[in-house]
């Protein structure tokens, strides 16, 4: 083997190191960037949840539910404020079987969490109004909606799942805020007025977010 050759592979060792941390920098800075975007839009969707919360105020029995139901509904509060979104504008990178799990454990929880035990599901009606209840996770859901269309959550990232998190984030948030406003926990009333719009509601802030990540996308190709 010559100078020259040894020289060559040097130089081709420092141009892989170089490429290597100008891929690691760019990371960085890219994940700095969704941070810096991430948190003030926790902010402002806690203020946009909380504030509503505040002036109708809460279930007057919140906290006289059964203390696993209660934890499961603030496990509920982390996926759609934190978990979700978080993997939606690619903070975390959970592996294929994570993400599979959070998505089929998302559904059971949110069962649990807002029916409670089958024993259960017979529970007292509080005479609440059904469309009040939709109506209220419609406001709230549309408010996260228009948060994360201005702040641009739905085109972080280049792939198009990546919508699907946040969508769910925004009617599991939505979700959660009623279930802690309304009393009423009989299955005649949470399947239509709460589960169900909420399950519209994701369907249809999937489609906006796709709709606003490929338009977003098309200049970029």
């Amino acid at each position: 083997m010559t100078k020259q050759d040894t020289q060559d592979e040097q130089d081709e060792r420092h141009v892989q190191v170089d490429a290597a941390q100008l891929i690691c920098a760019d990371l960085d800075c890219q994940q700095s960037r969704r941070r810096r975007h991430f948190v003030p839009a926790l902010i402002i969707a806690g203020i946009a949840i909380a504030g509503p919360m505040l002036l109708i105020g809460v279930r007057p029995d919140l906290l006289s539910q059964p203390a696993w139901q209660l934890i499961l509904q603030c496990v509920l509060w982390l996926l759609c404020l934190i978990v979700f979104p978080a993997i939606g504008l690619g903070l975390l990178f959970p592996n294929r079987a994570t993400r599979v799990g959070l998505a089929g454990g998302a559904v059971g929880l949110t069962l649990l969490a807002t029916l409670g035990l089958p024993a259960g599901l017979a529970a007292e009606d509080h005479g609440h109004s059904g469309a009040v209840c939709s109506l209220l996770v419609i406001f709230y859901a549309v408010a996260v909606l228009l948060m994360g269309l201005l702040s641009g959550a739905f085109v972080q990232r280049r792939r198009v799942s990546a919508v699907y998190w946040i969508a769910a984030g925004i009617s599991l948030t939505a979700l959660s805020a009623i279930t802690w406003q309304c009393p009423d926990t009989g299955i005649a009333h949470v399947v239509p007025s709460h589960l169900a719009v909420a399950a519209g509601l994701m369907i249809a802030t999937s489609l906006v977010g796709i709709v606003v990540h490929r338009r977003r996308a098309s200049p970029r190709k």
